[in-house]
């Protein structure tokens, strides 16, 4: 964004193209597979290609003009690009509707090896039909919010290339019917991440913000691999659908040493890389660096949530593991209350919203951890809408304030931005779980499940109501900060409400903000309103139901919703009393539990414990195994050796040295021991 003061810009040193060389191969060999496919192929087929391949196409364009400064062209070609993706996706989705199943279809054979035989295939389910309408649809938005956002930048070219190509790795993740083309995916959004992140990499901090990105989610990556290799062991296949079958056939395991309890245990590491929980968390702080939009589209929206989709494509095999759903459900609530907390004490803008991200996710993998697989893919939906929202809300903000993203340098921007500050209003309101608007409906069902369900406790649905609480009271902190109170701007700072194409996205985000949540109406008000839980019909046959779930009272769902949106209007209130009418309060809080404040302040120290126990030990390590091992015994070895080769050579060479009479010599001296040993 040209505000921020990112210019002139030399090329990256890792180069468009040749960083996704690897990707474009497999493009080649997808448009090849789609082209012989597609020759008596029906008009579903050519749906998928036009899904997958536009997104490409919008790559390649504006990838091969990478150093153009139009954005408005690269910007329009990347965000038709993506609309003609989500218009396939609708189209994919009603057939799934009106089939009531799947649609599928296979382009070619992409790899067989022994028992192993993996196609291109790809497949729309309720499940995934839900996902790529939303990673679509919200891409588009985002696209189009983006050109009036990088309207200034060097290289818009590079970044809507970059976006598109993104959008195209999502979609192979989204769309495969295996887990090796969702590995495939999986390691592409990876690397466009990394990308993104960096993408104003002439900053050191951004610069280093997409390494701790890609390399925390190798690790990640590691334990997803794993998972897939003990999959393909036990079941020797790594289809999602057989895989599926198979568990259900196998029934649940009661213990902790099974195979399919280890598999979906490698699963969930992966997970937590990707999707940003305790302990793999700490990179999506950091990746706020890159533009604002890439916060909204990967860190907000889609790639974050790839590892919550992956454990819900894999339902029957988690529910067949009890004891690594149980893992799922604790690390799911512990981090939402522990990100929850972090969000409190930051100043930062998008590192508020960043934190509450890793929060939501927690309740995301809360919900599967109790086997509500249906409510973890409604609160993705709604959670897409109202954080996409508010971060494009941010990058509204930051560019009317000329780049600034202190929350402590605003105060009073209501007037200056009204419709940001509309917008942004109603993705408080429903971020913090107010009816009717979209969180509650989402948020509700996880805490309520997480309570009734067998596979839940008491425990669980507290940490839930109090991850409630204080996100009430941080997102309250940050409208307080931001868009009330007075004004608190620098002087020569004069915001201003942002062009329509950023905009328009906000009101359209605002708007599913509120209704987006209509479509899963508790059941304890469905009732009475005689409005069913459509979203819960949406998935029969796709996600299986709780074992064990007995039928709820209407009384002790209605009560308990009562109680966490209670508590999330009382804190909001505390919020708004403390950073609007006594704003002294703070920081005599603050004064008064400084241990407790610096500790939550500096997020717990954990990265600090990271590079101290493990990072700097094992850069340690390495350094010492250079000194000592590869500098003192390989190469002193290896020089040894040389010189002793060097000298053996020297003696030798003076044997053929072309001076005539040494060799005379050589030749009298051969004949006299030849007649000395003769004569003996």
């Amino acid at each position: 964004m040209g505000s921020t003061g990112h210019h002139n810009h030399e090329s990256s040193p890792v180069d468009l193209i040749g960083a996704n060389l690897s990707f474009l191969g497999l493009a080649a060999l997808l448009l090849g597979g789609i082209g012989y496919g597609l020759r008596n192929a029906d008009a579903t087929a050519a749906t998928f290609a036009i899904l997958l391949l536009a997104p490409l196409f919008g790559f390649l364009f504006n990838g091969l003009r990478f150093r153009s400064k139009n954005a408005r062209l690269s910007g329009s070609v990347a965000t038709l690009a993506a609309f003609a993706s989500f218009l396939c996706s609708i189209s994919l989705a009603m057939k799934v509707g009106a089939a009531h199943g799947a649609v599928s279809t296979k382009f070619f054979d992409w790899m067989t090896i022994g028992d192993l035989n993996v196609a291109a295939g790809f497949t729309v389910d309720k499940i995934s039909a839900l996902m790529i309408l939303v990673v679509t649809g919200v891409g588009t938005l985002i696209h189009l919010f983006s050109i009036g956002y990088m309207s200034h930048d060097d290289r818009p070219s590079k970044y809507f290339a970059y976006l598109n190509l993104f959008l195209f790795n999502m979609l192979l993740l989204i769309l495969g019917d295996n887990l090796l083309v969702m590995f495939v995916g999986w390691e592409g959004v990876g690397l466009c991440s990394y990308l993104l992140i960096g993408f104003w990499f002439s900053d050191s901090e951004k610069a280093a913000a997409g390494m701790k990105a890609f390399i925390t989610n190798r690790i990640g990556d590691a334990g997803f691999l794993l998972g897939i290799f003990t999959l393909f062991f036990i079941f020797g296949t790594v289809n999602f659908a057989e895989i599926n079958q198979r568990a259900l056939d196998i029934g649940a395991e009661s213990g902790w040493g099974g195979p399919m309890t280890l598999a979906c245990l490698f699963l969930f590491i992966g997970a937590t890389g990707k999707s940003a929980q305790i302990p793999l968390y700490v990179w999506l702080p950091d990746a706020m660096a890159g533009p604002t939009p890439v916060s909204a589209l990967i860190h907000a929206a889609t790639m974050v949530t790839a590892g919550v989709y992956m454990i819900v494509r894999l339902n029957p095999l988690f529910l067949a593991a009890p004891n690594a759903l149980h893992v799922v459900a604790v690390v799911g609530a512990v981090t939402a209350v522990t990100a929850a907390s972090i969000g409190l004490t930051q100043w930062d803008i998008k590192k508020v919203l960043a934190y509450s991200t890793v929060s939501q996710l927690g309740y995301m993998f809360l919900a599967c951890g109790v086997g509500a697989f249906g409510a973890a893919m409604f609160h993705l939906m709604t959670h897409a809408f109202f954080k996409a929202l508010m971060f494009l809300g941010s990058g509204s903000v930051i560019h009317a304030m000329n780049g600034e993203q202190d929350i402590r340098k605003m105060g009073g921007l209501k007037k200056a931005l009204p419709i940001t500050h509309g917008t942004f209003l109603l993705g408080w309101l429903a971020i913090i779980g107010m009816p009717p608007f979209a969180g509650f409906f989402s948020k509700d069902e996880i805490l309520w499940l997480s309570f009734h369900s067998p596979l839940g406790h008491w425990g669980l649905w507290l940490l839930g109501v109090f991850g409630a609480a204080l996100t009430a009271f941080y997102m309250t902190r940050l409208m307080a900060l931001t868009f009330w109170g007075g004004s608190r701007v620098p002087n020569g700072v004069h915001p201003h409400e942002s062009p329509p194409s950023m905009t328009v996205p906000l009101i359209v985000l605002g708007a599913l903000s509120v209704v987006g949540g209509w479509i899963g109406v508790p059941h304890a008000i469905g009732h009475a309103l005689h409005v069913p839980h459509f979203l819960e019909h949406w998935f029969q046959g796709a996600i299986l139901g709780i074992p064990g779930l007995k039928p709820a009272s209407t009384a002790l769902e209605i009560a308990l919703m009562g109680v966490s949106v209670s508590i999330a209007g009382l804190s909001s209130v505390a919020a708004f009393v403390f950073y609007v009418r006594r704003t002294e309060l703070p920081g005599k809080v603050a004064a008064k539990f400084r241990g407790f404040y610096d500790l939550v302040h500096n997020k717990y120290f954990v990265d600090e414990f990271y590079f101290g126990k493990i990072i700097d030990p094992l850069v340690e390590a390495s350094r010492n195994l250079w000194a000592y091992v590869d500098v003192s015994f390989i190469d002193r070895g290896t020089y040894a050796v040389a010189d002793m080769v060097r000298g053996v050579g020297s003696v030798a060479k003076t044997v053929q040295n072309g001076n005539m009479q040494q060799y005379a010599l050589y030749v009298v001296l051969g004949v006299a021991a030849t007649i000395f040993l003769i004569l003996r």
